[in-house]
């Protein structure tokens, strides 16, 4: 269904979107970004519409798209959203196109009550275009944050996951797409997260990812080879993330995380990752720590887990940190 500002020709839809206008969003972001798009199909179709709600804003020069902005909101936790796909048409750029589009999508935001809206972006001209609508970059990622209270987003985030409530571990779905944002931007001690998705603390490296994050551990349940799992809050708000990966020797690497507020939770995740490769008949589960995260090794050997040797190292940016494998 859509609806059109004839002032700005701007039209905002919520999907499922028309077949047609699904095909053209898919190409036009894939020649934009110059990444496929296939994925967000099941999506545009309505797939998500339980778990969030998805606004396209389009802007029409003539009969050609002129730009494009994606706003998805957390129905578990509608506090907190993201924007995406944020794209102009070459020939129409420096126009304003981006900017209206995102004070739409601002706008819309703020009147159903969200308070924090987060964009990625490595572009330095969008990154001032977003500053000048109220966004602010958090330190060690290529992310923004509006905060609708007017608080810094690290004070934001302080605060957010200071509110407690006892967690629930459960297989990972598309409710967690936007309530994983702040959990995973959020400053950690340990360097490494999560091996099996890639994730590491903003402490060490620079977190590039913002919407596209939520795909990186749907690509491990791929052909059935891997898993993820979320805790989750009775206020929507996702404090640990763990995930399972079946090896090709048989066994199953896994790993997961936790908000520094919520320690508790860490073993149930990672029962959870381990549960699911027994149930797929691995033989046994490991683990790839790094050497400088001695808590974490702590945590696993608690569980039972033992040293059997060396991993492959972890890249820090550049910078090589050898890693220990612990088994079960």
């Amino acid at each position: 269904m859509g609806e059109s500002d004839e002032q700005a020709n701007l039209t905002r839809f919520e999907p499922p979107l028309p077949e047609d206008l699904t095909e053209e969003l898919i190409a036009f972001w894939k020649g934009t970004f110059g990444t496929p798009y296939e994925g967000f199909r099941v999506a545009l179709q309505g797939a998500e519409r339980a778990q969030n709600r998805d606004v396209l804003y389009l802007m029409q020069r003539g009969e050609r798209l002129g730009g494009t902005c994606r706003l998805t909101v957390s129905r578990a936790n509608p506090r907190l959203g993201g924007v995406g796909e944020v794209a102009t048409s070459l020939e129409f750029r420096r126009q304003g196109i981006a900017g209206a589009l995102c004070a739409r999508a601002l706008e819309d935001f703020g009147a159903h009550g969200g308070q924090a809206l987060f964009l990625g972006t490595s572009n330095p001209d969008a990154a001032r275009v977003y500053h000048r609508l109220g966004w602010r970059k958090l330190p060690g990622a290529n992310v923004m944050a509006f905060i609708a209270g007017g608080d810094s987003p690290e004070a934001f985030l302080v605060d957010l996951f200071r509110e407690g409530g006892a967690a629930a571990v459960g297989p990972g779905t598309a409710v967690d797409r936007i309530p994983m944002i702040p959990l995973l931007i959020s400053p950690h001690d340990w360097q490494a997260l999560d091996a099996n998705a890639g994730m590491f603390s903003t402490r060490y490296v620079v977190q590039i990812s913002c919407m596209s994050l939520y795909t990186r551990y749907e690509a491990l349940t791929r052909e059935g080879r891997g898993a993820w799992f979320s805790a989750r809050t009775d206020r929507g708000l996702v404090v640990g993330l763990s995930s399972a990966c079946l090896d090709g020797s048989g066994g199953c690497r896994v790993d997961g995380f936790t908000h520094p507020n919520d320690p508790d939770v860490w073993k149930d995740l990672i029962q959870a990752a381990m549960r699911w490769g027994t149930a797929r008949g691995a033989p046994s589960c490991r683990a790839r720590v790094s050497v400088e995260d001695e808590d974490k090794r702590t945590l696993f050997e608690a569980l039972g887990f033992q040293e059997v040797g060396t991993g492959e190292a972890f890249d820090l940016e550049g910078k090589q940190v050898a890693s220990v494998l612990l088994e079960r």
